[in-house]
């Protein structure tokens, strides 16, 4: 009697011991599958697509962070070979705002009880109101701030404290003026000259589900159209929930 009721809990306990294993391995297996699908489905979701280095888009994203032309200030509102958004200085994103404006921005206004002189932090000399047949090109605040979150997102605001240089040797400046709310231009009487130039165009652009990155080779050319240095630069741009664009970063590869 005394082995049957031991073999009676040997079984019982074989049987609980076999049925728990089995539910692990199933769970496990079943739990593994999920988190394999779920990599694979982030994993397709994330895929690089070759783009058009020559289409509208790649070419509209270049162009609202490049100068056109070439020339010694082509790349001047750079100051670091590894540009960061989040971490540049209010100046040069106003002057990637700046070169996104078009004609229609401008409005040519009289310059009376404008003041005819600015002092521009950094400089020890003045800069005078640049004048063109008794008016100057006056931009409006609005146009300005427009541009400057086209580039880097609709929640980004302008410190209008910074005035807004549009040349890599301070030669022009626009300094935000509070009772007409918009930029009044005004220049120095100085200049410098390069005896190279910089060119620059796209090799390689792609695109993920959350960003786009173009790749551009900047050459360095002497006078004599001999190359004097050469890289590649990353332009990174996001992709928010509503397809916009904005501008993150310059790097050197």
């Amino acid at each position: 009697m005394k082995s049957n009721k031991i073999l009676v809990v040997f079984v019982t306990l074989f049987f609980l011991t076999t049925v728990g294993s089995v539910s692990y391995i199933c769970y496990d297996n079943f739990v593994n599958k999920n988190i394999t699908n779920e990599v694979e489905k982030d994993t397709d979701n994330d895929t690089i697509e070759e783009l058009d280095i020559n289409s509208r888009l790649v070419q509209t994203l270049y162009n609202k962070v490049v100068l056109s032309g070439d020339s010694y200030y082509k790349y001047f509102m750079y100051d670091s070979d590894n540009y960061v958004v989040s971490d540049a200085s209010e100046e040069s994103k106003l002057t990637l705002a700046y070169f996104n404006l078009t004609n229609k921005n401008f409005v040519d206004i009289g310059i009376e009880e404008l003041n005819n002189t600015v002092l521009i932090p950094g400089f020890s000399d003045y800069h005078i109101l640049n004048v063109v047949n008794n008016t100057v090109s006056f931009i409006p605040y609005n146009s300005l701030l427009v541009a400057y979150q086209d580039l880097f997102g609709s929640d980004v605001t302008i410190d209008k404290s910074v005035p807004v240089s549009i040349d890599s040797y301070g030669g022009i400046y626009y300094v935000y003026n509070e009772s007409l709310d918009g930029y009044v231009p005004y220049m120095r009487i100085s200049g410098e000259t390069s005896a190279s130039y910089y060119t620059g165009s796209v090799v390689r652009a792609e695109k993920s589900n959350k960003e786009i990155v173009v790749y551009e080779e900047v050459k360095e050319i002497y006078y004599d159209d001999t190359e004097i240095n050469h890289a590649t630069y990353v332009y990174t741009f996001n992709i928010d929930d509503d397809g916009l664009y904005s501008f993150v970063s310059r790097v050197k590869e």
